[in-house]
């Protein structure tokens, strides 16, 4: 019985020495290796470094494309497409045509999800838009100095009060496109180097890893300085 333990406590030793010793040598040639190239995703490594909460909750879901945003980039269905600096208020379907609304900006793709252009106040988009929306097929901008309905496309505005406007609401990003984020994501991502590094100094084992470690390393010392001195002995 003592004997099984035995050897069931050295083998777990000597795996947990290779495994340390196996990750120090390749973070040794880590740059000749290109580690920090290879990303991980797994959703197990994600949890465990805490890494699995993705910056959005909402998009707008138009013509099959799901736009959102992060850090001021635009996302269609997981795909980084435009940096703009202003935040996403809605979007509508006009025709073939997506229009997507910042405060001062309308952004627009067509319905593959291909970005056409962006109109501004050159063009003669309202100021402040708070809000975007459909009525009877045309296009309607909540503004700051009242509301305004536009033509088809989208180059005379007449302020208006209406009605039954169906407003642009937003959705919940499905869990799917998540994932998708996640690997598109550099924070959400993890390097392979930060893995190795984890495993050498302990954090990966948790707040007591570095403490394995340390009982590995004396190990390691107390085994080479035996056979120092078993080399003495016999000389």
């Amino acid at each position: 019985m003592l004997k099984g333990i035995k050897v069931t406590a050295i083998v777990i030793i000597s795996v947990l020495m290779l495994i340390w010793l196996t990750c120090t040598l390749l973070l040794n040639h880590a740059r000749d290796l290109k580690l920090d190239q290879y990303k991980l995703t797994n959703p197990w490594l994600l949890e465990h470094y805490q890494r699995t909460d993705v910056p959005v909750e909402h998009g707008w879901r138009l013509a099959e494309q799901l736009f959102m945003e992060i850090d001021s980039q635009l996302y269609v269905n997981a795909e980084p497409k435009l940096l703009h600096n202003r935040p996403l208020l809605g979007g509508i379907l006009l025709e073939d045509l997506i229009v997507l609304a910042t405060d001062d900006n309308l952004i627009l793709f067509d319905t593959e999800g291909g970005y056409i252009g962006t109109l501004g106040a050159a063009e003669l988009i309202p100021a402040e838009i708070q809000n975007i929306g459909l009525h009877h097929g045309l296009p309607v901008l909540q503004t700051r100095s009242g509301m305004w309905q536009g033509n088809s496309i989208l180059d005379d505005w007449q302020l208006i009060s209406l009605q039954g406007v169906s407003w642009s609401e937003s959705i919940p990003i499905p869990e799917s496109t998540k994932n998708e984020l996640r690997q598109q994501l550099e924070a959400h991502n993890i390097k392979l180097t930060t893995l190795l590094e984890g495993i050498c100094n302990g954090r990966f084992f948790g707040e007591q890893g570095r403490w394995l470690i340390d009982a590995l390393l004396l190990l390691i010392m107390v085994l080479a300085l035996r056979g120092m001195f078993g080399l003495t002995d016999k000389s």
